[in-house]
C-alpha cells in the first residue's frame, strides 16, 4: 500500500479527534477570571488526552518514517488504533463533566486500554512485517522505541493497573479536594445536587 496515504489519512483523523476535544470545552458566560473554574476537570482530563495522543503521534510518524512496508494488516491495525482514539474525547468530555462518578473513569480506562492494546500491535505489525521483508534493521530499531517496550512491559502494564484502581476508589477524595478549592477561589455555594461537581 501507498505509505504517504496512509500517513495523510492518519494525520487527518488525528487532527479531527484533537478537533473535537477543544470543541467540548465550554466557554463561560461570565467574563470573571472565576467563571473558567467550573472547566478545570475537563481542562486536566483534555491535558491528559492531548498528552496521549501527541506522544503516540510523533511515535506513529517515526514508525511510519522508518517502514518500507505498509501491507494490508498494517492498514487496518491503524485504523483500529484510529478508531480507538476517536472515542478519547467522549471519554474525556464525560470524566471532565462528572468526576465523582465511577461510570466515567470506568470507561476512560477501557478506552485507554483499548487505545494502548491496538497502538502495541500496530507497532508489533510494522516491526514484523518489515522483518520479513528483509529490513531486520528497521524492524529492530520500531522495537525499541520506548512507547512499545513501555506499552509491552509487565512493570508498565501492573502499574498501570494499580493507578487506575486507585484512581477509582478515591474518586470521592478527588471531588472533596476539587470542590473545596472552588469553594476558596469563588467564595461562592456548592450545588445542592451532591451527585453532580461544581
Amino acid at each position: 500500500m501507498n505509505k504517504s496515504r496512509v500517513e495523510a489519512f492518519t494525520d487527518a483523523v488525528i487532527a479531527i479527534i484533537l478537533t473535537i476535544m477543544i470543541l467540548e470545552f465550554k466557554t463561560p458566560d461570565s467574563a470573571k477570571l472565576s467563571a473558567i473554574l467550573p472547566q478545570v476537570p475537563y481542562m486536566i482530563s483534555y491535558a491528559v488526552g492531548w498528552l496521549f495522543i501527541g506522544i503516540a503521534w510523533y511515535n506513529h510518524h517515526y514508525m511510519f518514517s522508518k517502514t518500507k512496508v505498509v501491507t494490508r494488516k498494517i492498514f487496518w491495525i491503524n485504523n483500529s488504533w484510529m478508531f480507538t482514539t476517536s472515542f478519547i474525547p467522549v471519554a474525556t468530555a464525560w470524566v471532565g463533566r462528572d468526576l465523582n462518578a465511577q461510570g466515567p473513569e470506568i470507561f476512560y480506562a477501557i478506552v485507554y486500554f483499548l487505545w494502548s492494546f491496538a497502538y502495541a500491535l500496530l507497532t508489533y505489525m510494522i516491526a514484523k512485517e518489515n522483518e520479513l521483508a528483509g529490513y531486520t534493521e528497521i524492524a529492530t530499531s520500531i522495537r525499541d522505541m520506548k512507547i512499545y517496550r513501555a506499552l509491552t512491559s509487565w512493570k508498565f502494564v501492573g502499574t498501570e493497573i494499580i493507578v487506575w484502581v486507585l484512581i477509582l476508589i478515591y474518586v470521592p477524595a478527588l471531588q472533596m479536594v476539587l470542590i473545596a478549592f472552588q469553594v476558596l477561589t469563588e467564595g461562592g455555594s456548592v450545588n445542592e445536587d451532591s451527585d453532580k461537581l461544581f
